[in-house]
């Protein structure tokens, strides 16, 4: 090839490249693609408002396992600047939505009392909002790592009094306030509902890929004596889990500190769904009158 000819390509290319440069400047920066901070929002995002109550949605992380939780914060509207409000956090069942018991957090909501809920990692296989639907049914050492989480969160919360959050749980949710609670004795109370420490409430599978040694015990009825708040347990009289319900309350009542009660509802049966009229009105306003009682 002539020199004359190796030079003119030589420049074009050269040309070619610096207009490609230039462009490359001008150009609009490209669309990400969808990332974990996208899907696990931690923004707050209304969920729902009604007479006295506004319901947000957002995501925590859970550092100890490093999954999303998708959470429920329900405040009461009444809250004034600089008020500080009790509030409870709710633990569901082995299989559960954050949104179960909405209808108990709006009325509590009337109270001036604020709810938090949450689903557990791993605590449901259809229509997960949580990371973790493929880990169902997560253990309960586990989903006590999902409770730390929320706990801490709303901790820091500046319309919550802090000297008064109270924890509410459900059936397998009822095993994991009970145990995560020893750890907690600045809180002044905890709602049971449908549970009791039972050998068929702590089973487990072997090789399950969620259990957490470090966060068990031993003799977990033993343990719960740790606890030194108040405690109040509802079990309808049909529910599989009355009696060991009925045997935890008495475990608490050999505590020197603390009181604990125990309901047995009538024409009841497992879960609140489970429970007579009479026994979800008699529930519910217990939980206020417990909480209010006590802040």
């Amino acid at each position: 090839m002539k020199k004359r000819q190796l030079s003119a390509l030589l420049c074009t290319a050269l040309a070619a490249a610096s207009l490609l440069a230039a462009c490359a400047d001008s150009l609009p920066a490209a669309t990400p693609s969808p990332s974990a901070s996208v899907k696990w929002f931690t923004e707050p995002r209304e969920l729902d408002a009604g007479d006295g109550y506004t319901s947000s949605e957002y995501y925590l992380l859970n550092e100890e396992t490093q999954r999303h939780i998708y959470c429920v914060e329900t405040k009461p509207a009444g809250v004034k600047e600089g008020e500080k409000v009790p509030a409870v956090v709710y633990v569901h069942g082995q299989s559960g939505y954050a949104t179960n018991f909405s209808a108990i957090y709006t009325r509590l909501a009337q109270d001036n009392i604020a709810a938090f809920s949450f689903e557990c990692c791993g605590g449901n296989k259809s229509g997960a909002k949580s990371e973790g639907s493929k880990l169902f049914p997560a253990h309960y050492t586990s989903r006590m790592t999902d409770l730390e989480t929320v706990l801490a969160k709303v901790k820091t919360l500046d319309y919550v009094d802090t000297d008064h959050i109270f924890l509410f749980g459900e059936s397998y949710g009822g095993v994991t306030v009970s145990l995560d609670a020893i750890g907690h004795n600045e809180i002044p109370g905890i709602i049971l509902l449908s549970t009791g420490i039972s050998d068929t409430m702590l089973a487990r599978e072997e090789d399950d890929p969620t259990y957490i040694p470090e966060r068990d015990y031993a003799d977990p009825l033993e343990a719960i004596k740790g606890y030194e708040g108040d405690v109040i347990c509802f079990n309808g009289q049909q529910d599989f889990a009355h009696d060991a319900g009925e045997n935890q309350i008495a475990v608490y009542n050999q505590r020197s500190t603390g009181s604990a009660v125990f309901y047995s509802l009538e024409d009841s049966d497992h879960s609140f769904s489970a429970l007579s009229d009479e026994g979800k009105k008699f529930l519910v306003e217990s939980m206020r009158d417990f909480i209010l009682e006590r802040s």
